[in-house]
């Protein structure tokens, strides 16, 4: 089915599909067609290993797709976009140890910016995360937490067209976790960002779209792709008490058990 896209899709997939050669090829995804309207936070979420993160890989320039296309603004990806950014889930491997906080973000800037703009630059993005006082620091004096905050500055600085995440969130604590979910939230809403976030969290995914797409098990293709109508500002208590919340990630969470089941012998 051809996609058709409209004048605010940042981002249209069509197509897409990636096997991964071998001398047993393994069919990772298998057909995937959606769009990413400008503005809009798109969660994405599937059984274990139905190729989430090759998917992203695929959309952000790192992998070239067996099959299918990749637009950004209407441009063909060919290799990593210049207005695309990815924060990974190991954000102990995506920052420089031996570069101070501010010198990890200002990395990422255009060489010919002029000092006081990179300088700007940099210190609105700390302030954007709450580590506005953290820019003389080294990341392995901060904690797991403050590291991904650092991560997420540096995308927010880069000033993207899109920010893909990659489970951001998956390896620090509860508590961590609702903090830099409800910061996402408000960094989205103060620079206006578009977000397409993978998360294997179904209550995550809920909490923090406008949309989330499930994927089936590889090889991958959409199972349905869900509205989100709840109101904002979200609360991590308040919102996820409402019956909407609750019928929503009960209704994700059939689809992908649903998923995973397939196949598997009956009991």
């Amino acid at each position: 089915m051809s996609i058709q896209a409209t004048a605010t899709d940042l981002l249209t997939i069509e197509g897409l599909g990636h096997v991964y050669e071998g001398t047993e090829p393994f069919e990772a995804i298998g057909k995937l067609d959606f769009t990413v309207p400008e503005g809009a936070f798109v969660s994405i979420v599937g059984p274990s290993g139905c190729g989430k993160t090759t998917m992203l890989r695929c959309l952000s320039g790192l992998m070239k797709p067996t099959r299918g296309e990749v637009r950004l603004e209407g441009e063909p990806v060919t290799g990593v976009p210049r207005d695309l950014a990815l924060v990974f889930q190991d954000y102990s491997r995506s920052l420089f140890p031996w570069r101070t906080v501010a010198g990890n973000i200002a990395y990422v800037l255009p060489r010919d910016l002029p000092k006081a703009e990179r300088a700007a630059r940099v210190q609105e993005s700390l302030d954007a995360v709450g580590l506005g006082e953290a820019g003389a620091k080294y990341p392995w004096q901060l904690s797991g937490g403050m590291q991904q905050r650092v991560a997420i500055a540096r995308a927010l600085a880069y000033r993207p067209a899109i920010l893909l995440m990659d489970e951001p969130f998956a390896s620090v604590d509860a508590q961590t976790r609702a903090e830099l979910e409800d910061l996402m939230l408000a960094v989205r809403e103060q620079f206006g960002m578009t977000i397409l976030f993978v998360t294997h969290d179904i209550d995550e995914s809920v909490y923090l779209a406008d949309r989330v797409l499930v994927l089936s098990k590889s090889p991958s293709t959409i199972v349905e792709s869900l509205d989100v109508d709840l109101p904002r500002p979200r609360d991590q208590v308040s919102t996820r008490e409402l019956d909407d919340f609750v019928h929503l990630r009960s209704h994700i969470a059939r689809l992908i058990r649903d998923q995973s089941m397939k196949g598997r012998p009956a009991a």
